[in-house]
């Protein structure tokens, strides 16, 4: 089953996919990206390997799908789920025909991904109090809120800001799931632990 994790540029999603596989048992990663002309390319990473390779802390570096698959324990069985690492999603049409097809590609994925992690920089959140969630973020809230398999991600928690960040998407979207996270520090990961597992059939 696929976990897709998607959000808006820099939010940080590479690397909380990186340290949440890690976290759920992975020593190393191999990632599996598709290409344009459908040709699939693998990388084996160690992980720290990986955080420095695939994460960038002042532009977004993700520009293709990237999938690693995890085994996940739930009660007696384990349960494969492929981890979906998606490029930032910007606002207007972008002049890029292959940046184009990776967001179609990325909307594809939403409608039939089981699990959802909408991630966002809590952060950043208090700086557009007066008006909120805007265009992608908003709209991808208001789909997540018919799905059971959506999960807000209040992300970047170590950064100043994120605590009122959380407080006001917390106040405005009661009727969503969000749990705060850092994928930098790796707080909050248990209880995405444990939102996956509920999640699995």
């Amino acid at each position: 089953m696929n976990l897709l994790i998607i959000g808006r540029p820099n939010v940080g999603k590479t690397l909380l996919m990186i340290n949440l596989v890690a976290y759920l048992g992975l020593r190393e990663i191999r990632i599996d990206v598709q290409d344009d002309d459908g040709v699939r390319r693998s990388q084996r990473l160690g992980l720290e390997r990986a955080r420095r390779q695939l994460v960038s802390l002042e532009a977004s570096k993700t520009i293709r799908i990237q999938a690693v698959a995890v085994d996940v324990a739930a009660g007696h069985q384990h349960a494969r789920v492929m981890v979906l690492d998606t490029p930032g999603i910007s606002l207007g049409i972008s002049p890029s025909l292959d940046q184009r097809r990776q967001t179609a590609l990325t909307l594809e994925y939403l409608l039939s991904a089981r699990m959802i992690f909408h991630v966002m920089d809590a952060s950043a959140v208090p700086s557009h109090r007066d008006q909120g969630p805007e265009g992608f973020d908003a709209g991808l809230m208001e789909f997540g809120r018919h799905k059971p398999g959506y999960l807000l991600v209040a992300n970047k928690m170590d950064r100043p800001g994120s605590h009122e960040g959380l407080r006001i998407l917390k106040d405005n979207y009661r009727d969503v799931t969000i749990i705060p996270v850092s994928s930098a520090t790796r707080r909050g990961f248990r209880d995405l632990k444990v939102w996956i597992l509920r999640a699995i059939p």
